[in-house]
């Protein structure tokens, strides 16, 4: 069975053996085998799990004054996942979470329907629209597009009037740009046939023939029967016909123009009410559909069906509320060396077009772009198909300041903490209450090309949102500027490490890359103790609020 597809860099390859502290994901443990191109690396010591039992709102009240305490340490912090799952037996916290996410969906569905009805009635009104604009364009009358182009303006090209009918345009203006041959098709086709048996011109033209072609010919002078005789060349009866016929079309005409212009002045206000209503439809339901499907349940996934269902504290008897918060932390760090010493000036290099991504040292570098962003098999867009080039560059710079701080062009290195708060709440028979909070603390050493792209998944979680409720109002998600990189994936390294293992040489063939190469001496004498002492701060917080005191 083929290996199914993943995210390289998702939270879940992060997990550790909970007795041997190992990443237990092969693909991030081989990351070690690209350092100099990239630095996902992972301190031994840095994974913990901290349990703690106490009074509901216990736990709950350690991981809110941890997430404020982390923001007074100049630390980042976001939510990166949630669920919640709630037994039926807990009846009261069931009616807070359970129970509201039903009471959502039926409003969602309701106000789906509605939405669908209004878009029929837009439909059909915006049917009658296009027809009675039709007929105004035989008689003459332009949208204002039109008139704009011909006068070579550009105002107001996107106002959306601007491909209405101008019916305030002066008549004998219009008169010039008239169709007079669609609308004597119209009058003979929808009109004059409906005139009776033997009469209209449909049921005599077998006596003549030419009747319609003379018809067309006709102009709006033609109403004298001799000189009609002369012209068109017929007998007089058929000559009494035409100018007979003639004077219908210019009184229905006549009487037709006014009308239309009217019926299209009050169904074009109909028009722009029904789209603004379906608008306003679809904005009242976007907190709703959000609201809907940030309450997400345990056993909507695969793996929360799996994992619960056989639980050693889920009980189906027993009042129980579960869920899990997932929380990323993250700080620059690592030593003060001579790269850090350069002064502004070199410090003005690095930022240097940072926002384009072609400073000196850019996170969205090609190895990046192409094993961590664009590759098909564990790319970012194995999660994110739409992600392309365009979206991931504009991005970029608002992860710097001054829009954001969560990365600075002249700190490469960074402390990423993947924070599990894993909460039971648990009522008694008697009535008695209590509350089990799990923190699963795992903190991995990041160079900014990985920080990078974690950033850009936590962006495009924000973006799929907006994505799934656009298109469950109807609308479909924006388009995405740009497309997709493709890379040759032919392996040019390969013949070489063959060659040498032929001669049993142990030779790695690889480039640098632009951050620390050095694994045995300088990472793990320079950063990786940085990075522990982040991990000391965040793990001794919790732990004294636990009543444990400090590691």
């Amino acid at each position: 069975m083929p290996e199914k597809k993943k995210f390289i860099l998702e939270d879940s390859n992060f997990a550790r053996d909970r007795i041997t502290s190992e990443i237990k994901e092969g693909k991030i443990r081989d990351f070690k085998k690209q350092i100099g191109h990239v630095m996902i690396l992972p301190p031994f010591e840095a994974y913990i799990r901290l349990d703690a039992t106490g009074p509901p709102g216990f736990t709950s009240g350690m991981l809110y004054s941890l997430s404020f305490q982390v923001r007074k340490w100049e630390y980042n912090i976001v939510k990166a996942d949630e669920w919640i799952e709630v037994n039926p037996v807990h009846a009261q916290y069931y009616q807070l979470t359970h129970r509201q996410k039903e009471e959502l969906e039926g409003r969602i569905k309701s106000g789906l329907a509605s939405t669908s009805q209004s878009v029929a009635d837009l439909e059909l009104l915006m049917h009658d629209e296009r027809k009675y604009r039709e007929f105004l364009h035989y008689f003459g009358y332009r949208t204002f597009r039109e008139i704009a182009e011909e006068a070579k303006k550009k105002d107001d090209a996107e106002s959306p009037d601007y491909d209405f009918i101008d019916v305030s345009e002066d008549p004998q203006k219009a008169k010039k740009h008239a169709d007079e041959h669609s609308l004597k098709a119209v009058f003979i086709d929808q009109v004059d046939a409906h005139t009776g048996e033997g009469i209209a011109m449909r049921n005599i033209v077998a006596r003549w023939p030419t009747l319609i072609t003379d018809f067309m010919k006709m102009s709006d002078e033609d109403i004298d029967v001799n000189k009609v005789m002369k012209k068109m060349d017929v007998s007089k009866a058929e000559a009494v016909v035409l100018v007979t016929k003639n004077k219908l079309y210019q009184e229905w005409k006549r009487l037709f123009g006014v009308e239309i212009k009217s019926r299209y002045n009050r169904i074009k206000e109909l028009v722009k009410s029904r789209k603004k209503s379906v608008e306003e439809y679809r904005n009242w339901l976007k907190p709703t559909i959000a609201r809907h499907r940030m309450v997400q349940e345990g056993l909507a996934s695969e793996g929360g069906r799996a994992g619960l269902s056989t639980a050693f504290i889920k009980h189906e008897s027993q009042a129980l509320a579960l869920s899990e918060i997932v929380m990323w932390i993250w700080k620059d760090t690592g030593p003060a060396t001579e790269f850090y010493k350069g002064g502004t000036e070199e410090l003005a290099k690095l930022m240097a077009g940072v926002e384009s991504g072609k400073s000196r040292l850019s996170p969205y570098d090609n190895w990046t772009k192409k094993n961590l962003i664009f590759h098909p098999e564990q790319g970012l867009v194995v999660k994110y198909p739409w992600i392309t080039d365009e979206w991931v560059k504009k991005q970029l710079p608002t992860f710097y300041p001054p829009v954001n701080r969560w990365m600075f062009p002249h700190k490469p290195y960074y402390a990423f903490f993947i924070i599990t708060m894993e909460r039971a709440n648990i009522r008694m028979p008697t009535g008695a209450e209590l509350e089990d909070g799990t923190f699963d603390v795992n903190a991995v050493f990041l160079s900014q090309n990985a920080l990078f792209v974690k950033l850009l998944e936590l962006r495009a979680k924000q973006e799929e949102m907006n994505r799934y409720v656009d298109e469950l109002i109807g609308t479909g998600p924006a388009n995405v500027e740009g497309k997709a990189l493709k890379f040759d994936d032919k392996n040019y390294i390969e013949p070489f490490k063959k060659f040498f293992e032929w001669f049993s040489l142990d030779f790695a063939f690889r480039k640098g890359g632009p951050y620390e190469r050095d694994f045995e001496d300088r990472y793990t004498k320079y950063y990786a103790p940085g990075v522990m002492d982040k991990y000391r701060q965040i793990t001794g917080f919790i732990k004294t609020k636990m009543g444990l005191g400090v590691a």
